[in-house]
């Protein structure tokens, strides 16, 4: 350093450029440690959420006996068929069996994939805050709300709305329907795209009696 005319110090040109140097060797250094312990936050976040959506929809089931259903209008088991029945955190805006939501993830199974983009998809708060299936005001596709098996809720103050990668959390249904060939398992399942937000574990893969997600999905299964 060299002293000025008026007596302070200051830096030459030098030493601003090693300064920079380290600098930029430190953050390349510390940048990916740093990241990776954010990335690892986010999917204990997920894996909490996951859990936390699985104990809501458990006790939900302890008052109604019902798991949580898409509601098919007919009054009676409210559950509705096919290998992409979920319901999501967000909202979706639906008609005549087509949704659209900015929060879908991505779908990368192969083979009876999840199809989100045409599924017939619900609101999961319509069940664990409020007593309205599909957002229904017709009371045969609500939960009963008096005598032994009644609604109770609501059983979340919150929900999230997405995951870290700000994808939908999805609880899927499909093994609640009587007429598929897992239905006796009787197992709801919440999952999470994980961090490349794209779907890898195929619904078959969850019905089984020891589902393990594919990629890096993030499963929780409802007991």
């Amino acid at each position: 350093m060299r002293r000025g005319a008026a007596g302070q110090h200051g830096f030459t040109l030098l030493e601003i450029i090693v300064v920079l140097a380290v600098l930029g060797a430190l953050a390349a250094m510390l940048g990916p440690i740093a990241f990776g312990y954010i990335e690892q936050g986010n999917v204990r976040r997920a894996q909490g959420d996951a859990q936390r959506l699985a104990v809501a929809i458990n006790k939900m089931y302890v008052d109604t006996g019902r798991w949580p259903y898409l509601a098919d209008g007919d009054g009676a088991n409210g559950y509705t068929s096919g290998t992409d029945a979920a319901l999501l955190t967000s909202n979706a805006a639906c008609a005549a069996g087509t949704c659209t939501d900015a929060t879908l993830p991505a779908d990368g199974t192969s083979g009876s994939a999840w199809a989100l983009g045409s599924s017939k998809l619900e609101n999961i708060a319509n069940q664990l805050i409020t007593n309205t299936p599909l957002g229904s005001t017709d009371a045969d596709k609500d939960y009963n709300m008096s005598g032994r098996k009644a609604w109770s809720g609501p059983y979340v103050e919150q929900l999230p709305t997405t995951d870290p990668w700000q994808n939908s959390y999805l609880v899927s249904v499909r093994n609640l329907d009587p007429s598929v060939a897992y239905s006796s398992l009787k197992w709801v399942i919440v999952i999470s795209a994980g961090p490349n937000g794209t779907l890898e574990t195929s619904p078959e893969l969850l019905m089984t009696s020891n589902p393990v997600p594919a990629g890096d999905d993030i499963v929780g299964r409802v007991r």
